[in-house]
C-alpha cells in the first residue's frame, strides 16, 4: 500500500469519513468494518496508480515516493466518496482527484519523475526524459540561441 490510514484521516474530518465508510453505523474509526473500508480504498487506490506508474517503473514501487503516498491518500479519499451512491463528492475534491491522475498521467507519459528507483545512486534519473542536454563549459543560453 502506498499510503496509510491515518493518511487518508488526515484529509476528511471525522463525522465525513464515518459517514462514507461506516456501513454497520459504529460510530468507530477504530472499528475492524471502518478500518476494512479504508484499507479497501487505499489498496484500489494502490492498483490505479500502479497502472500508471508500471509504464516506467516496476511495481509496486519500495520505497514509496512522497508524490505517490500523496496521491494515495487523496485517491483513497475520492473512493470513499464513490461509495456513495447519491451522496455527491465535493467539488474541490473531484477537482483534487482529477488532477491526481493527471499527474499519474505524466508519470506514465515519462514527463514527471518519481525521483532514483530503489537501489540506485542518488541523481541518476533526470528530472525530465525530454530535458536538453549541456555541454561542459558552454553557455546555457548557447543551447536556446544557437550561440549569438
Amino acid at each position: 500500500m502506498y499510503c496509510t490510514v491515518p493518511e487518508v484521516l488526515v484529509l476528511l474530518p471525522e463525522a465525513e469519513v464515518l459517514q462514507l465508510a461506516d456501513d454497520a453505523l459504529t460510530g468507530d474509526l477504530e472499528s475492524p468494518a471502518v478500518q476494512a473500508v479504508l484499507t479497501e480504498c487505499i489498496e484500489q487506490a494502490g492498483r490505479e496508480i500502479d497502472a500508471f506508474v508500471q509504464a516506467v517503473r516496476p511495481v509496486p514501487l519500495t520505497p514509496v515516493p512522497g508524490l505517490i503516498a500523496n496521491i494515495a491518500a487523496k485517491l483513497a479519499a475520492h473512493n470513499l466518496w464513490l461509495r456513495r451512491p447519491g451522496v455527491n463528492e465535493p467539488e474541490p475534491w473531484q477537482r483534487e482527484s482529477a488532477r491526481c491522475r493527471r499527474l499519474l498521467e505524466q508519470i506514465a507519459l515519462g514527463r514527471l519523475a518519481l525521483g532514483a528507483p530503489s537501489g540506485a545512486a542518488p541523481g541518476t534519473e533526470p528530472a525530465t526524459a525530454n530535458a536538453p542536454a549541456f555541454v561542459q563549459g558552454q553557455s546555457v543560453m548557447d543551447t536556446y540561441t544557437g550561440g549569438w
